[in-house]
């Protein structure tokens, strides 16, 4: 499908050529996660995060593989990508694994990628994460105190 803005979109990021639905073929060597804290609010003007507290957090998922799967889905929504599913066994989950094991946030459901190696855009995102091994990743959350 194309990669133009529309805000009901929803995109299965996937590596390689194919869009497979499963993302459990992907191995655990090599997969290094970073994830810290960076900023409490980035400006986002989204409904979603109007009563809440906006924390910014970065991720860096380094893939085994060109054809090493993320498996996340997410959905366009104002230039931005809201996580819909993370699956089992992609390189996203394998970062969450580690990120929970260093103490760190990692991406859940619903958080907000603003940033993917320096892209901003829904659709310059997306292609970073399908052309890239090491994924730079910034995210907010809406945290309720």
């Amino acid at each position: 499908s194309s990669l133009g803005c529309c805000h009901k979109r929803t995109s299965s990021i996937t590596m390689g050529g194919a869009a497979a639905a499963c993302c459990c073929a992907a191995k655990d060597e090599g997969i290094e996660v970073t994830a810290y804290s960076v900023s409490a609010n980035d400006g986002v003007h989204d409904e979603r995060f109007l009563e809440a507290t906006q924390k910014r957090y970065q991720i860096s998922i380094h893939k085994t593989e060109q054809n090493d799967q993320l498996g996340m889905d997410v959905k366009h929504r104002l230039g931005r990508l809201v996580v819909l599913a993370i699956r089992r066994g992609g390189a996203v989950d394998r970062a969450n694994v580690m990120a929970k094991q260093q103490g760190l946030p990692g991406m859940q459901v619903n958080d907000v990628i603003v940033e993917v190696n320096g892209a901003t855009l829904d659709t310059g995102m997306v292609a970073a994460c399908k052309s890239a091994l090491v994924l730079n990743v910034t995210f907010i959350r809406r945290e309720h105190s």
